[in-house]
């Protein structure tokens, strides 16, 4: 079975119905994300390809940070760690042993997870956004992007509850979340990575 961080490095497409301006879905999904420093809690995601089929599930936990600060720890079923400082990006495989490691560029900036902790007033430069039945609708202006669309759902409290990302192969990732903390005390070392003795390191930049 492929090793995949699902919604860290994917890319989508819907088809969108009627929808709310975009101005104002813009104005209203910042104002959503614009209380939310820092973020911790579960994840549920399910990857599946143009068809629907299943082709993978996964679970585990992250912490986001604003501006650009991300732990992204999947346990099952491979176990895997990304993190970064917005700075640098480590991505960890402890049964390979391995870690790779590249420079964040702005093209990263724009992957789905780092959304949540990114810089909220960037929303309108960077996506067309489109509302409906209380779900916001993003499509990167960039082609260049990672993903070409994200749909994001949010609780009662306003805090995310689901997102569904698909690429430009047509899969989709769906994420549940669970246990989400708003605003947790979070410490900076989280969000930087020395990898354990023994382990290969890949320079990526």
């Amino acid at each position: 079975m492929k090793r995949t961080l699902g919604i860290l490095f994917i890319a989508l497409g819907f088809t969108f119905g009627a929808a709310g301006a975009s101005a104002d879905a813009s104005e209203e999904l910042s104002r959503l994300l614009q209380p939310l420093g820092s973020i911790s809690g579960g994840f549920r995601q399910t990857l599946k390809d143009q068809k629907g089929k299943t082709l993978q599930k996964s679970s585990g936990n992250f912490s986001v940070q604003r501006p650009g600060k991300l732990r992204w720890q999947t346990g099952e079923p491979f176990s895997q760690l990304l993190v970064t400082n917005n700075q640098k990006l480590w991505l960890y495989d402890p049964d390979l042993e391995q870690v790779t490691i590249r420079p964040v560029d702005n093209r990263m900036k724009e992957t789905p997870a780092l959304l949540l902790g990114g810089k909220v007033e960037d929303i309108r430069s960077s996506f067309s956004v489109e509302s409906k039945k209380g779900a916001y609708y993003l499509t990167p202006k960039s082609a260049s992007a990672p993903f070409k669309s994200m749909v994001i759902r949010f609780d009662s409290k306003g805090l995310p509850a689901a997102m569904t990302v698909r690429d430009g192969m047509g899969q989709t990732t769906d994420i549940q979340f669970s246990g989400l903390q708003a605003n947790p005390k979070l410490s900076s070392a989280m969000f930087n990575f020395k990898p354990p003795k023994g382990t290969d390191i890949i320079r990526d930049e």
